[in-house]
């Protein structure tokens, strides 16, 4: 089978982090739950009194944090998006620590391979800057990553800009992101990117009609991926 990529020659691939890399639904949505329950409990979310639901929780993620979190409280509540980011963010950070997190299986794996064959690794997400540091030192991925960035750390940022300084800064030309949201698809498209969409993520399988190919698990990548990377063959 061929793909759009085939018989170029790719520099890079770079991977959104939360439903692609992690696996964060069931650990992600409790440390969630437990801050609107916290801040509830506290006062500080009048007329709340349960937090949303591990549905709806799933659905926000992958956007920034204060769209994320802003969408999951009603209109007069909206200002406390970042207090609760906060209050999550802790929790998230105790839940890695204790092992709640896990990375799709084969993870590590395609990583490595990816990396032997002298492509170049970027992570791009839409988290915050301390999540994302807390989420690399626990798989220590930073021995497998070219460069990483949270698009969510300011609202000055975005995940195509951050995409863009990371193949700027590893010199990579012609590449693919992989990721399970149209936010990925999106920063793909504005970087010159191919896009390949993960369906065991959490978003819609609406968001990944566009995707140049499909993956049901992150292992298809060792396949659908085996060129290595050459200077001076074809670019996008």
């Amino acid at each position: 089978m061929t793909y759009p990529w085939t018989g170029k020659s790719l520099d890079c691939v770079a991977f959104d982090m939360d439903g692609t890399l992690l696996n964060s639904g069931d650990f992600g949505a409790r440390a969630i739950q437990l801050a609107f329950e916290g801040m509830i409990n506290s006062g500080d979310l009048p007329g709340m009194d349960v937090p949303p639901s591990e549905e709806a929780i799933r659905a926000q993620i992958g956007k920034p944090p204060y769209i994320f979190y802003a969408e999951l409280l009603p209109e007069p509540l909206k200002h406390k998006a970042m207090d609760l980011h906060r209050e999550a963010s802790a929790n998230e950070k105790t839940f890695l620590k204790d092992g709640s997190g896990k990375l799709f299986e084969g993870v590590r794996e395609v990583l490595a391979g990816l990396k032997e064959r002298g492509l170049k690794l970027l992570l791009v997400s839409n988290c915050s800057q301390d999540y994302l540091d807390a989420v690399v030192e626990t798989f220590a991925l930073d021995e497998l990553l070219d460069f990483r960035a949270a698009a969510g750390r300011s609202r000055e940022v975005s995940k195509p800009g951050e995409l863009q300084r990371g193949l700027d800064e590893t010199g990579a030309k012609t590449g693919i992101m992989v990721g399970d949201r149209i936010h990925d698809n999106e920063a793909a498209n504005a970087c010159g990117l191919w896009f390949i969409g993960c369906t065991y993520g959490y978003g819609p399988h609406t968001e990944l009609a566009n995707a140049d190919v499909l993956i049901d698990d992150i292992r298809e990548l060792s396949s659908l991926i085996t060129q290595p990377a050459k200077a001076g063959d074809e670019q996008v």
